[in-house]
């Protein structure tokens, strides 16, 4: 026993000088080439490090084979509304031009619900736009309700010519355009969804050729990578997809309350989590629900404000305005989206993460998209696609 025992120690020394030599000489002659971290699958970039403006062709991998209305996307909700100034005209044809008419910048306050402009949601990961365009003063302008933007086929400020720049310049991000129109009696109704076709030109995907169905992959080896989807059947050509290859299933909160209906929530007090709680409850049942028909749609999750029983609460802090910061006073939609956005962020992380409610998810509607820390909102949609069951 002691002899073995003697053997170990005799060794420690020798052992701890050749270390001693080793270390020596690799101060002498360099550590070598350092070792490469193992490579990410090509197409398979992470959604928490993704650059926002071509998640889709980054991100490949996880989506080519998979249908696009079985994609999970951040879109915008009235992605037009950024633009409307704090003192708008008004659309006189929609559909609350009366109400809207009584205070402009009230309604102002709570039509803008975007801080970005289209190509700002674009590159801010944006792949469905929910555009609205009221004909008013011979032009197509951008509008919410009645309070409206900016003129969207201007030659001099007009978003159109810019979008169309963006989709030609990714031609791996494949955009969904909802494009709802109003106008006067006797207005040409086909003409602003006839000038995007024309502008995009062979870009835009025909349903006879393509479906909500057609894979990503389809898509892009065809070179088809936006969707013109024309919700008030203005227009019945193949180019121009009908407005029921779309569906909510219930998840869009139910808007245009009676006065009766406002004035009973302001006495019985509503507070914003009240409408938060609405929000998410009506998602969750949305997500659970079972596609049935709708499994050839596209499904837009609207997680998204109403603000409509807040308009009393709002008059009062317009009268009381010396007191309430402008971010709150003149923007009230996306005051209220500041609070149900962080929420839902947290469901998209955790409860809606799950695989039986992941597997539903496909556009996520949202409230001033862009205004979120490192996009954290868009990257929590995006990361959706990476959840077990969903890979390819």
């Amino acid at each position: 026993m002691r002899r073995g025992t003697d053997t170990t120690r005799s060794r420690r020394p020798a052992a701890g000088l050749v270390a001693l030599i080793l270390a020596v000489a690799a101060m002498m002659i360099g550590h070598g080439p350092a070792q490469a971290a193992p490579a990410a699958p090509a197409g398979r970039a992470s959604a928490a490090t993704v650059d926002l403006s071509r998640w889709m062709g980054d991100m490949h991998g996880y989506l080519d084979d998979r249908p696009l209305n079985r994609i999970a996307m951040p879109g915008s909700h009235d992605s037009g509304s950024w633009s409307i100034p704090a003192d708008p005209g008004l659309c006189t044809s929609g559909w609350s031009y009366n109400a809207a008419s009584l205070d402009p910048r009230l309604a102002a306050s709570i039509s803008r619900s975007q801080s970005g402009s289209l190509t700002d949601q674009l590159d801010e990961g944006a792949r469905y736009l929910d555009l609205r365009l009221c004909f008013e003063g011979g032009q197509w302008r951008t509008f919410h309700g009645a309070p409206m933007g900016g003129a969207f086929f201007d030659d001099v400020s007009g978003e159109a010519a810019s979008v169309e720049r963006w989709v030609a310049e990714h031609p791996s991000e494949v955009v969904v355009i909802s494009v709802s129109l109003t106008a006067p009696a006797g207005a040409d109704t086909k003409e602003p969804l006839t000038r995007l076709r024309d502008l995009f030109g062979s870009r835009v995907a025909t349903r006879t050729d393509l479906s909500p169905a057609s894979t990503y992959g389809d898509f892009v080896k065809a070179g088809k990578n936006v969707v013109l989807i024309d919700s008030s059947a203005a227009v019945d050509e193949p180019w121009a997809w009908h407005a029921d290859s779309v569906s909510d299933r219930g998840s869009y909160p139910a808007g245009d309350p009676s006065w009766w209906e406002i004035l009973k929530a302001f006495f019985n007090g509503s507070p914003p989590q009240q409408i938060y709680d609405q929000t998410l409850s009506l998602n969750q049942a949305a997500l659970a629900r079972d596609p049935g028909a709708d499994t050839g749609r596209f499904f837009v999750l609207s997680s998204i404000v109403q603000p409509d029983l807040q308009i009393p609460q709002l008059f009062l802090i317009r009268l009381l305005s010396p007191f309430f910061p402008a971010s709150v006073r003149d923007n009230y939609l996306m005051y209220l989206a500041s609070g149900l956005n962080p929420q839902l962020l947290t469901k998209l992380r955790t409860d809606w993460r799950a695989p039986d409610l992941a597997r539903n998810v496909n556009i996520v509607a949202i409230d001033d998209l862009g205004h979120r820390p490192q996009g954290d909102l868009q990257r929590a949609v995006i990361d959706i696609n990476t959840a077990t069951g969903r890979t390819t």
